[in-house]
C-alpha cells in the first residue's frame, strides 16, 4: 500500500459535488432575505426525533447474521438480542477462527445461543457468505475499515443493517456508505449506525431542547474525549505483519482511522446532529507523546468551521496516567448545552433546564443506549417504516477524517477537497502476508505520508 498524501487532495473536482454530498436536508443556515439567522426548515414536530420504549414491539421474527465476533460485536449481538421478543442471531462471520470461537462461546454462555459449525464463517470472505444467507439483517461490528464496503454489500443483498462505528475512515468508504445509505432508503432497508448517543434518552431529550431554541442560534461548540487504556497486544511469532495490524487494529490508521475517528467521532456527530450544519474545513494538530507501536498519534487538537461562521474546538487524547474525560459544550446566542449534566443555561450561568433522571427512572425500566438503538432498529423494521438517520453519520464521519487529514499533513483541509478526494487506506490487496512495514510510518507533519519527497 503506497499511502502518500502528495496528492491526496487533488481529487477536487468539482465545487458543486463537495456542496451537495453530506449535506443535511433537514435544516438550512442560509436565506436570502436574512442570511445572518440560521432558520428551521421545519417545525420541531417535522424533525426526526426516535421514540425510545422499553423493548421493541412484536412482530415477525427476525433473524441476524454477526460480522466481527469480538468485545463490541458480541456487545452488540447481546444487545439486539435483549431489544425484542423472537429475534435471533443464526450466524457469526470472522477473519480470524479463534475470535469466531471465543465470540460464539460467549454467546452459548451469556444468552445460550448455540450456533452450529455450518453457520460459521472465517476469512476476508465471510461477511459474503452470512449476507447471503435468508437473515433479515446483519450486525456488522469488524474493525472500522471494513465496515463501508460490509455494510454496502449487505444492503445490495437485501439485508437491514446495524453497523458500528464510524462510517468510514477514509474519503473513498465515505462515497461507497454514503450511496449505500441512499440504496438501502430508495429499496425500504433500514441502516442503524452505531452512534448510539443519538438513541439515549437524555441526548435525545437535550435535541429537542436544542431545536425549540431554548440556546438560540448555535455559534460555537466544544467536543473532546480523553482516556488513557493504551491499548498493547503482543505479537506472536505465528502472525504475519497484517494479521498483527489487523488484530491490532486500534494501533494502526488504516485499520482504524485513528483516534479522531475512532473515539471523538461520537462528539463530533453529536455537534453535527444537533446543529444540522455543514463542516466547511478544518485545521488540525497532533503527535505521539507516549505511544511507541503502530503508526496511530496519541493526542490531537483541530478547530473546525462550519456554515455560517459556526467554530467548534476538538480535542482528543488517549494517554495513561492523565485526566480523562468526553463530552460536548455547544454555545448558542441565549445560553449553552452541557453533556457533563445534560442542562442548558443561560448566559450568566443559570440552570434554565436540566434532564430529569429521577423522572426517567419512574417512567422507563431500559436506559441502556446500546440496547435502546436496536429497539428503535426493530421497531422500523417490524412497522415497515425506513430509519434515515444513516447519511448525517456518514457526514460526521468525514468530518472526523477531515480533522486527522489536516493533522497529518499541516494543511488546511476542506469538506469539498475532502468530499471527492481518492483518499483510500486500504491496502490494494487484503491477505495475511508479510510487507513491508516501513510503508506504514508515522505521519509527520509537512512531510508527505510515507516519506515520498
Amino acid at each position: 500500500m503506497k499511502l502518500t498524501r502528495r496528492g491526496f487532495l487533488s481529487g477536487a473536482v468539482s465545487i458543486g459535488l463537495g456542496s451537495t454530498l453530506g449535506t443535511s436536508a433537514l435544516l438550512s443556515s442560509c436565506v436570502d432575505k436574512d442570511k445572518d439567522k440560521q432558520v428551521l426548515l421545519h417545525s420541531i414536530n417535522e424533525l426526526y426525533i426516535p421514540e425510545l420504549p422499553d423493548k421493541a414491539m412484536d412482530g415477525r421474527p427476525l433473524k441476524a447474521a454477526l460480522i466481527g465476533c469480538g468485545g463490541r460485536g458480541i456487545g452488540a449481538a447481546f444487545n439486539f438480542l435483549d431489544a425484542a421478543n423472537d429475534v435471533s442471531i443464526v450466524a457469526l462471520a470472522d477473519l480470524f477462527p479463534d475470535k469466531l470461537e471465543a465470540g460464539r462461546q460467549r454467546l452459548k454462555q451469556g444468552k445460550n445461543v448455540d450456533i452450529p459449525d455450518e453457520m460459521c464463517f472465517i476469512g476476508f470472505d465471510a461477511y459474503k457468505k452470512v449476507c447471503e444467507l435468508p437473515v433479515d439483517l446483519v450486525l456488522i461490528a469488524s474493525p472500522n475499515c471494513f465496515h463501508s464496503e460490509q455494510m454496502k454489500y449487505a444492503v445490495e443483498h437485501g439485508k437491514h443493517v446495524f453497523v458500528e462505528k464510524p462510517a468510514a475512515i477514509d474519503s473513498v468508504g465515505y462515497r461507497s456508505f454514503l450511496a449505500a445509505a441512499k440504496q438501502a432508503v430508495n429499496v425500504g432497508l433500514s441502516v442503524m449506525p452505531g452512534t448510539q448517543y443519538r438513541f439515549d434518552r437524555r441526548f435525545v431529550a437535550s435535541y429537542r431542547k436544542v431545536q425549540e431554541e431554548l440556546i438560540g442560534n448555535i455559534v460555537s461548540g466544544y467536543v473532546y474525549y480523553h482516556t488513557g487504556r493504551d491499548q498493547f497486544i503482543v505479537r506472536r511469532p505465528e502472525w504475519t505483519d497484517m494479521e498483527y495490524m489487523i488484530r491490532g487494529h486500534f494501533n494502526w490508521n488504516w485499520v482504524n482511522g485513528d483516534q479522531i475517528s475512532n473515539m471523538l467521532i461520537h462528539w463530533i456527530d453529536v455537534f453535527n446532529w444537533f446543529s444540522h450544519l455543514k463542516p466547511m474545513n478544518a485545521i488540525g494538530y497532533g503527535s505521539r507523546i507516549r505511544k511507541n507501536i503502530g503508526n496511530v498519534y496519541d493526542n490531537f487538537s483541530m478547530h473546525f468551521e462550519y456554515e455560517r461562521g459556526v467554530t467548534v474546538e476538538g480535542m482528543v487524547r488517549r494517554i495513561d496516567g492523565c485526566d480523562n474525560g468526553a463530552g460536548a459544550i455547544i454555545h448558542g446566542e441565549k445560553g449553552s448545552w452541557h453533556s457533563s449534566d445534560f442542562s442548558i443555561r443561560d448566559r450568566n450561568g443559570n440552570k434554565i433546564w436540566q434532564y430529569d433522571e429521577e423522572a426517567a427512572k419512574n417512567e422507563f425500566k431500559v436506559h441502556d443506549m446500546y440496547t435502546l438503538e436496536h429497539i428503535v432498529l426493530i421497531d422500523h423494521i417490524r412497522k415497515g417504516k425506513v430509519l434515515k438517520v444513516a447519511e448525517s453519520v456518514a457526514m460526521s464521519a468525514l468530518t472526523a477524517v477531515m480533522a486527522r487529514e489536516s493533522a497529518y499533513t499541516g494543511k488546511i483541509c476542506t469538506w469539498d477537497q475532502m468530499v471527492t478526494s481518492d483518499l483510500n487506506m486500504l491496502p490494494k490487496e487484503m491477505e495475511l502476508v508479510n510487507v513491508d512495514l516501513k510503508q506504514y510510518e508515522v505521519p509527520l507533519a509537512g512531510i508527505p505520508y510515507g516519506g515520498d519527497l
